[in-house]
């Protein structure tokens, strides 16, 4: 064999070392398997809820309504099950693959997050059903419990880890992005299906329902200054470098989740201790009292007002930032588009409840409004995510990039 042979040899050698490895489509599922993929849960436990609770009825909303929590429900196990079989199989990779990378660990927030979805639509939607009952507001019950605990954890480990390995520089020569704000807004959901729990769950009683609701102030506190103090240093980078990368562009909505939730979570907790009597039952010391209850309504009404006008500024500041980069055409569909769903859908459950303490036209028209808007978002979503499956640009992708970094 010549030298010129044998070096083409070696060129087409060193091209087929250099080539991604081939993976069966299992594996590939399960190696490259995300957290991000619970916010599609997430997404679709937020829409039964504004479905359930929307002012405007009509003839098969309540038969919607119970779809979309099917498919929060269904995902949710599938995806646990691959999700905790990639650390099964892959523990040291999964773990450091996770913790490394500032967005996927931002994301394990999603995981509690759609179980606190699941617990509330229990209560709403199983526990008073004909064929529920109180049997279920106890599951409900046990259900978000359990969740609070898991997402304490998850918000006390996100940014543990973060101090840790020194995460808190994302993309972008630094900068911090958006996605930091995912355990915030996830502290602020446990007060919200808290509210939720302790308000239409079949026959709760007040014995069960004050605890909540007390502990779903605490949480309400830790997501109002986690996120405040985050804020500061996501305009900070706003101001100085300029939006995000185009990539991530939509993950800007969830600036608005963690105020958005808060005043959705302060309304809804207020409105079951003094609406629903929660407080009136259980009659313990000058503040768990009948006499309190409408006070703090009025007051968590008022704050919950503040806190959605910022909630709605940082909602239009991530919008106009997707318009400018649409008009650049810079802007195409990626997965971060799944993370504009869940916070706009906070602030829609905060006009919800506006509509209620004001009785307000107005309010409940917006709330119809963002509603439709955000099922027609999770359609559109769900679209592109199907197609890029089924070309193999998503979920399982048989060509694995870990062999190309090896070499």
């Amino acid at each position: 064999m010549s030298q010129a042979d044998g070096k083409a040899n070696g060129h087409l050698d060193a091209e087929k070392q250099n080539q991604p490895q081939k993976r069966s489509a299992i594996r590939a599922l399960i190696q490259d398997f995300s957290p991000i993929w619970f916010v599609y849960c997430m997404n679709a436990g937020i829409i039964s809820i504004l479905l359930h609770q929307l002012p405007y009825r009509f003839d098969g909303l309540g038969v919607l309504s119970t779809i979309a929590f099917m498919v929060d429900f269904v995902l949710f196990i599938v995806f646990s099950i691959i999700f905790l079989t990639r650390f099964a199989l892959y523990r040291k990779q999964a773990y450091t693959e996770i913790t490394d990378n500032i967005q996927d660990l931002s994301f394990l927030a999603a995981w509690p997050i759609a179980w606190l979805t699941l617990s509330s639509l229990v209560a709403l939607i199983v526990s008073t059903a004909g064929w529920g009952g109180h049997a279920f507001t106890v599951v409900a019950y046990v259900m978000w419990w359990f969740g609070a605990g898991w997402m304490l954890l998850t918000y006390f480990f996100i940014f543990i880890t973060m101090v840790r390995k020194a995460k808190a520089s994302g993309e972008g020569g630094g900068r911090l992005p958006p996605l930091i704000l995912m355990p915030a807004m996830g502290i602020a959901t446990v007060a919200t299906t808290g509210g939720l729990i302790a308000s239409y769950s079949y026959a709760i009683s007040a014995r069960l329902a004050v605890p909540i609701i007390i502990f779903s102030f605490l949480m309400v506190g830790i997501a109002v200054f986690t996120a405040t103090f985050l804020y500061t240093l996501l305009l900070y980078h706003l101001f100085t470098e300029g939006w995000p990368v185009p990539a991530i562009t939509p993950a800007m909505f969830v600036t608005a989740g963690p105020f958005g939730q808060s005043a959705a979570a302060i309304q809804l907790l207020s409105s079951a201790a003094n609406t629903y009597r929660r407080f009136a039952g259980y009659n313990r010391g000058p503040f768990i009292s009948a006499n309190a209850a409408q006070p703090l309504y009025v007051v968590c009404v008022f704050i919950a007002l503040l806190l959605a006008g910022m909630s709605s500024v940082y909602a239009l500041l991530a919008l106009y930032a997707m318009v400018e980069r649409a008009f650049q055409k810079q802007l195409s569909w990626t997965m971060s588009w799944n993370s504009i769903i869940f916070p706009i859908g906070t602030l829609t459950t905060a006009c919800n409840a506006f509509a209620i303490a004001m009785d307000s036209p107005a309010w409940r028209t917006v709330n119809t409004a963002l509603v439709l808007i955000l099922v027609i978002l999770f359609l559109v979503n769900t679209a592109f995510m199907a197609l890029k499956i089924v070309k193999g640009e998503l979920l399982i992708v048989r060509e694995d990039p870990r062999s190309q970094k090896q070499e």
